[in-house]
């Protein structure tokens, strides 16, 4: 595993449901070691070989192995089962235009080649698509993983895992994200929908929809 797995980014459990989220890509890369020529042992500080890393080739800015690049699995623990498996976001434009180039089109999501950053809520399956994928926020559907909900962000994808408080009624959800090309980096905050009046008869509570963002939040 050369950072594809479930690495830091961790995963999210959600104890009502049962339901344990991963986020994953694939990312494969040639891992072999080379002989140190200025290996002395005498010197503690030295070793006889040391690591050497290679990325596996592209074909005209196309992966080797089939889409989805990244995902994100929900797991069943109650059964033991994989209840879906949804790729991390769509298509990035960049391999869009690999696959236009290459006669293919109407291809499904590929899914950003990154590892989705991951907060379970009352409601709702927030995700980023991290740090390699694309500067938007998805709300997914807890249990089949359908995206109800997504926004872009002010600037650059997410660095950081979203974590959610209440401030006076209200729900925020923040992350770090990278800013502005030049800029540096921010903390982006959205805030929830809050409860619908008694017999409105509409959605809320916490974990409801989003409803907008700010950087750098008070």
């Amino acid at each position: 595993m050369g950072g594809g797995g479930a690495n830091w980014q961790s995963g999210a459990a959600d104890p009502e449901t049962g339901f344990v989220y991963v986020g994953s890509n694939t990312n494969p890369t040639g891992i072999g070691n080379r002989k140190n020529p200025n290996y002395n042992p005498a010197d503690g500080d030295s070793a006889e070989y040391s690591q050497a890393t290679s990325a596996v080739p592209q074909i005209n800015g196309l992966r080797l192995l089939k889409p989805p690049y990244g995902r994100i699995t929900g797991y069943d623990m109650n059964k033991g089962d994989i209840a879906f498996t949804i790729p991390n976001g769509d298509t990035p434009p960049n391999i869009k235009t690999a696959f236009a180039a290459a006669g293919v089109k109407d291809i499904p999501p590929t899914g950003s080649p990154s590892q989705a950053h991951l907060l379970v809520t009352k409601n709702f399956l927030f995700a980023t698509e991290g740090s390699g994928g694309q500067p938007i926020l998805h709300a997914y559907d807890k249990k089949t993983g359908a995206n109800i909900w997504q926004a872009p962000m002010p600037a650059g994808p997410a660095t950081g895992i979203p974590m959610t408080y209440m401030y006076q009624g209200k729900q925020y959800i923040v992350h770090a994200a990278r800013g502005p090309q030049g800029g540096g980096a921010q903390l982006v905050a959205w805030t929830i929908a809050p409860p619908p009046a008694a017999g409105s008869g509409g959605r809320g509570g916490r974990g409801g929809d989003p409803q907008g963002q700010a950087a750098d939040p008070q």
